[in-house]
């Protein structure tokens, strides 16, 4: 069990094991927490992706969740995998040397890369609560000493294979404070414009071949650009465009 320094109001709460720091987020919520909670464990037993499946969660990693109460309009929630994805990314640069940080990007929407190989996902939850209010929960795992073969469809790495070893307290501490400075810059989706731009420039594949997996298809085409809403606009080989808000998006060859 750790305890961080964190900025402003925010409030930290660390387990050695729990099955779910998603999970434990929501319980709070539901019995009335007022938000601004980080929850960590140093491993969890029932650890949880996108779409239900596993996340591979040993000691050694980081898993934390943040529990956020009414951060911005129902309709503007869908903007958060941005911020966090942007917040990561700065988090793990600085605790890697400047020469290695050319290596991590983003893949939409908010998957974290080390080169072509997956080390961090994130999974957003929220609930309604019976005061009216909605909890939104921003799971964050990223691998720092171990990392399962594949996860989401793609390879997976961890930080210290760069030979440099991460500790997740002080990951957490940088992600902790660059969350809260973006969480400020978004102002609940006012701000979604700088948050964009700050994606933009740390996305992999832009202007490059993408295939997008759907519910019931699969499309090919060009990653063109992000449109206002942070929706994934590509360019189809016949030349029109289509906006892509939930999927997986690959670059070809690597997909399974």
């Amino acid at each position: 069990m750790f305890l961080a320094k964190l900025p402003g109001s925010y409030r930290h709460v660390s387990f050695d094991t729990l099955d779910s720091t998603n999970k434990y987020a929501l319980k709070v919520a539901a019995e009335g927490d007022a938000g601004n909670l980080w929850v960590t464990a140093g491993q969890q037993s029932d650890g949880r992706g996108r779409r239900g499946r596993p996340w591979s969660s040993n000691e050694g990693n980081l898993f934390a969740s943040l529990l956020l109460i009414d951060p911005a309009p129902i309709k503007d929630i869908g903007q958060l995998p941005l911020v966090s994805a942007v917040a990561v990314h700065r988090a793990i640069c600085d605790v890697v040397p400047p020469h290695l940080r050319g290596a991590i990007s983003i893949k939409w929407p908010n998957d974290v890369l080390w080169d072509n190989q997956k080390i961090c996902g994130i999974l957003l939850e929220s609930s309604g609560l019976l005061s009216g209010h909605q909890a939104v929960v921003v799971g964050i795992g990223v691998n720092c000493r171990t990392h399962p073969d594949r996860t989401d469809g793609l390879s997976a790495t961890n930080l210290s294979q760069s030979g440099y070893d991460v500790d997740p307290l002080a990951l957490f501490e940088r992600l902790a404070f660059h969350m809260a400075e973006r969480l400020d810059c978004w102002n609940g989706g006012l701000g979604l414009a700088d948050i964009r731009e700050d994606w933009l420039s740390r996305v992999r594949g832009l202007g490059k071949p993408i295939v997008a997996r759907l519910p019931n298809e699969e499309v090919h085409g060009v990653f063109e650009q992000l449109d206002e809403k942070g929706g994934l606009i590509m360019l189809l080989p016949d030349g029109t465009r289509r906006v892509i808000y939930a999927g997986d998006v690959f670059s070809p060859g690597t997909l399974t």
